[in-house]
């Protein structure tokens, strides 16, 4: 049984990977996002007390992949993962990643959690800003659990899936 917490910025192949792994251990996914939001209802920020109690019923499981940008208030998660994949990614690979995406679901080509807006993109830009401007404290905020994080780029990412 294995639980893997996974975290990086907007539009480092957090969903990416964790579909991959997911296929590759047979173990279920979420995203944090969809906690955190209500899709459902139109797109509703949730209360922190109802996206911890959804949260917290994910955690109930034997496995899980959990991916994410970091939010403290899932710090809970990181404390019962077996293993933290941290994936590192330039501020620029984001940027065109986040503006990829975007395109790509405004074409109708790529499903999407969030209707693709021009302030939906810009609400991305700006968290990729916020993500890279607040890095070191996340990093500072990481330290405890170091002895199982694992640092990722996109060729680690790639030798985790071929092995």
């Amino acid at each position: 049984m294995k639980k893997i917490y996974i975290i990086g910025p907007v539009g480092s192949g957090k969903t990416t990977f964790s579909k991959k792994l997911s296929k590759k251990y047979n173990i279920n996914r979420y995203e944090l996002d969809k906690v955190s939001w209500d899709d459902d209802n139109g797109n509703i920020k949730r209360t922190d007390e109802e996206a911890l109690k959804l949260f917290d019923e994910i955690l109930e499981n034997d496995s899980w992949i959990i991916e994410d940008v970091g939010r403290n208030k899932f710090k809970k998660g990181r404390e019962q993962a077996d293993i933290i994949y941290y994936i590192k990614l330039c501020r620029l690979k984001s940027y065109y990643r986040v503006t990829k995406r975007w395109l790509k679901q405004r074409l109708g080509v790529e499903a999407y959690n969030h209707p693709p807006t021009f302030k939906q993109l810009l609400y991305f830009i700006s968290t990729v800003n916020s993500y890279y401007k607040n890095g070191k404290n996340k990093l500072k905020e990481m330290k405890e659990f170091q002895d199982k994080m694992i640092f990722l780029n996109n060729k680690k990412i790639k030798n985790i899936l071929n092995k």
